[in-house]
């Protein structure tokens, strides 16, 4: 099969949930919804925020919260390759996050920093080929695998560390840019931003980003088009190990301390983000960008709940609610357009 058919495959697809000239009603404003619902929610929760939340308008505030959702955010937009290519979610982002925030602080302390990243690198590496080969060559479930690598992870990563908190140096060069600011930007938010910018042009502008996508619509029509889908797979893991990996150091050098228990909630958090971004638990359809503008929703959502002084516990209902909210939206999308 060529590489034409697999394009018309990934037409037809999306053709499925965008057309609207002789879809129903009720398919236009579902696949509406579902294409757009992102940029218009996000809009209006940002205004409802800057006119009725005291304090969110300060640009205090506003940094704070590109800061603080700056870590997640990484994850989140890595994570998105491994759900576009119907693989659903990677748990052990939770175990990565940690084990690369930790590596940073407690090597770099005894061997420099260049050192500190080359071997949480490595442990990246080793995630991502791990949670890949299972489940792109031994076919096994993604959630089992990833959940089984993070228990296995954070186990080894509680043994090596005997679950101390390590501190870097008050002037060393993480906690400078932990602190630093690009003009009135944190350093952090501008992590975020690159890494977004990259993943994104690599789904939109490589081959690889292709495939990813080719799969997550239609695997047997990828496999059968000559391309070892294993390794699509694997690279679509080793894709979030990485950007997990970039999310460590960043947390890391937010409070200069690490600890093997600082990214608990980021795998759901980051999930989150992702489907209410508008990327399908479906696989084949999905952006980087999307997942960027899920990030700043869910962030300013939980910031609004904050200032308003909304337990963490109706701050995870509203997450849940959230969450169940764009996965029916985009389940009831996908039914329409199959009408």
């Amino acid at each position: 099969m060529a590489k034409e058919t697999l394009t018309e495959v990934i037409t037809v697809a999306d053709s499925d949930t965008s057309k609207t000239t002789v879809a129903p009603k009720e398919r236009s404003i579902v696949g509406w919804i579902a294409e757009n619902g992102i940029f218009v929610f996000t809009a209006l929760l940002i205004v409802v925020a800057l006119v009725f939340v005291d304090g969110f308008a300060s640009w205090v505030n506003i940094t704070d919260v590109f800061h603080r959702a700056a870590p997640i955010g990484i994850v989140a937009v890595g994570m998105t390759f491994v759900v576009i290519s119907g693989n659903y979610l990677d748990l052990s982002v939770v175990a990565q996050v940690a084990t690369s925030a930790v590596i940073l602080i407690a090597v770099s302390n005894s061997y420099g920093i260049p050192l500190a990243m080359l071997a949480a690198l490595l442990a990246a590496a080793v995630f991502g080929v791990v949670n890949g080969v299972a489940v792109g060559y031994f076919k096994a479930n993604a959630v089992i695998v990833t959940l089984a690598t993070t228990y296995i992870g954070l186990g080894l990563l509680r043994l090596f560390s005997g679950g101390s908190i390590f501190f870097g140096p008050q002037d060393g060069l993480i906690r400078e840019f932990g602190l630093g600011k690009l003009g009135a930007v944190p350093y952090s938010a501008v992590v975020l931003v690159l890494m977004t910018l990259v993943l994104a042009f690599i789904l939109n502008r490589t081959n690889f980003g292709f495939l990813i996508r080719s799969f997550g619509v239609n695997e047997s029509a990828t496999r059968l088009g000559g391309t070892n889908t294993a390794l699509v797979v694997i690279g679509a893991f080793f894709v979030t190990a990485l950007a997990a990996m970039v999310a460590g150091w960043v947390l890391a050098a937010f409070s200069n301390t690490a600890v093997s228990a600082m990214s608990s909630g980021y795998d759901f958090r980051a999930l989150a983000a992702i489907i209410v971004g508008g990327t399908s638990v479906f696989g084949g359809k999905g952006s980087v960008l999307r997942t960027l503008l899920g990030v700043i929703f869910v962030s300013v959502l939980t910031n609004i709940l904050v200032l308003s002084g909304i337990t963490f516990g109706y701050q995870q209902m509203a997450l849940g609610v959230l969450i169940v909210a764009a996965v029916a939206i985009d389940a009831l999308s996908r039914k329409a357009g199959k009408r």
